[in-house]
């Protein structure tokens, strides 16, 4: 995430917000949120090879069976939307190019494109080097871009809340932040995003230890050996860090509800959704509603942290 002086120094500008930006990128915002269901549920039901091909799906925009047969609705109704997110960013970048005055903002927002259409990329190739299409005994490339893919996924909406909350009152109107809250900002926006990197390594090889005996212990000491209990112990323990990273930063400063509300309160859903996901294999849409939330969890942070970071009140 980009927090520094250029993205969020104060350059001479109206002190009202462009609405039309505001609104585009909000509403984008909730596209991305949605687009990033469809995919946590893809990879939930292992929907992710519906289709061998890519772009198009068997061929076409419009499969056959992509209405009546499960995995192959999820996998391209989640190519649908994505396409849809990628053109709404490439409006985002053309509108900051020609409205927006303040060149760290519109610099984000041209970051934000090539995210997006790295994303793109990054899922293309997901498929198109998976073992069904180049054989081979592994599967080591498709996985490593899945998890990009998936830890992409998370930059993306991240940045795009930063540009959105760039829009607001609250941005143009903030004042310096002390070092020790810039510290306690960057401190939980690692932290988050260091467990964000382990569970997309468990979500895409299919690691997930289960709590199977009811133990309170095995919530934090999964079972299992190797590869696949390291990544379990390291996110569910990298939770509970980067969980007092964010009240840490959530209570530094002037403490304003506007941050410690929202955070304290994804903070508490994302910890009872990750119980429960370990508790119920058998359920995708918990798995999938942890990502999601993990994901607002983040964006959240990100923004607020780039609301520390600015070097002072707008000047109008």
């Amino acid at each position: 995430m980009q927090t520094s002086a250029s993205l969020t120094s104060p350059d001479p500008a109206s002190e009202k917000p462009d609405a039309w930006l505001k609104w585009l990128c909000f509403a984008t915002l909730a596209w991305a949120v949605l687009v990033l269901q469809a995919g946590g549920f893809t990879t939930s039901i292992r929907a992710g090879m519906a289709f061998l091909d890519w772009p198009l799906s068997n061929g076409s925009i419009n499969p056959p069976g992509w209405l009546t047969e499960i995995d192959k609705f999820a996998e391209h109704s989640h190519r649908l939307a994505a396409t849809g997110l990628g053109l709404l960013c490439l409006a985002i970048a053309t509108l900051h190019y020609l409205r927006e005055p303040r060149r760290g903002v519109r610099l984000a927002a041209y970051a934000l494109a090539g995210l997006v259409i790295l994303q793109g990329g990054l899922g293309g190739l997901r498929v198109l080097l998976d073992q069904l299409n180049i054989g081979g005994d592994g599967n080591l490339k498709a996985v490593s871009f899945a998890i990009g893919h998936a830890v992409n996924a998370q930059l993306t909406i991240a940045l795009l809340a930063v540009v959105a909350a760039s829009h607001t009152l609250t941005w143009r109107r903030a004042n310096p932040a002390p070092t020790r809250e810039r510290f306690a900002a960057k401190l939980a926006v690692g932290a988050v995003f260091t467990v964000i990197i382990f569970g997309a390594v468990m979500r895409q090889n299919h690691f997930t230890s289960w709590v199977t005996n009811g133990s309170l212990t095995e919530l934090f000491l999964p079972a299992g050996d190797g590869l696949p209990w390291l990544m379990n112990f390291l996110h569910r323990a990298g939770a509970l860090v980067a969980g007092l990273a964010v009240i840490f930063f959530a209570a530094t400063g002037e403490r304003r509800a506007s941050r410690w509300v929202p955070l304290a309160i994804l903070l508490g859903i994302q910890i009872s959704l990750g119980i429960l996901s370990i508790r119920l294999p058998l359920n995708p849409h918990v798995r999938t509603i942890h990502l999601v939330v993990g994901a607002a969890l983040f964006s959240t942070l990100c923004a607020h942290a780039a609301l520390a970071h600015r070097a002072g009140k707008a000047q109008a």
